[in-house]
Formats: C-alpha cells, structure tokens, sequence
C-alpha cells in the first residue's frame, strides 16, 4: 500500500475526482466479467471509498454485475471506471483513469483461469486462478 494523492478522469472528462490515502499496487484482473467490460483484462488499485472526492460525476452510472459487485463507468463515453463489492468500504478504479506518473506497480495477475490465449502473461508477476 503506497498513500498517494493522484487525479483522474473519464476518456471525456465529464467524471473527474481525486484520490487521497493509501492505495493497493495494481491487480491485473482476468475473469469474465473484466474481459467483457473492458474488452481486455483490467488493472485495478483499490482506495477506501471515503479518499474519494468527486470534482465532477454527473454522468456516473452503476451496473449491478452480479449479485455481489456493481461496476461504474460514463454514460457520455462508456470509459470502465470502478469496481465495488457490495458492503465493503473499499472500492476499485481502473488505473488508466489517473493522470501520469501513478506510481504503482503491477503486483499480480488474478482470475488467470479466465484468460484468452490472444495475450501472454509476464512470468515475473505472480499469478491466481482466484483472488491472492
């Protein structure tokens, strides 16, 4: 856990918001419903949802995933934005979302079982059918 202070921004700007605290190195995440959402894996730091300060998040939709996360992103440019697993204080954003440098590292890859062939994995980051 590194506590930063990062800002972020959807594809059209239309979410912008600042992170303050402590927040996870990324998880590269392969299940299904990442691959889907993202058109790609997706890489995750996670923050506790109170260091989150929104500037701008009129367009901010949720989509109830499953029974036990919902996903939020812009309903201008469709940009994949967070992660939340219901009841936790907790909260994950995709790391393309913040403005450069960020200042985390690529700590594993998750739900490796999930993974298509079009890509390889690098063999220096550890890897898990699940969660870590």
């Amino acid at each position: 856990m590194k506590k930063l202070s990062m800002k972020a921004s959807c594809l059209c700007g239309c979410i912008q918001f600042k992170t303050n605290g402590y927040h996870r190195n990324i998880q590269n995440c392969h299940c299904i419903q990442c691959m889907k959402t993202h058109g790609h894996y997706a890489a995750y730091t996670n923050v506790e949802e109170q260091n989150i300060k929104f500037i701008k998040k009129k367009t901010l939709k949720w989509f109830r995933s499953s029974k036990r996360a919902k996903r939020g992103f812009c309903s201008k440019c469709g940009a994949s934005i967070f992660f939340k697993a219901i009841g936790t204080k907790n909260i994950s954003i995709a790391a393309g979302m913040f403005n450069r440098p960020v200042k985390l590292k690529t700590i594993e890859n998750i739900f490796t079982k999930g993974k298509l062939d079009y890509y390889k994995l690098d063999r220096h980051i550890p890897k898990f059918k699940r969660y870590s």
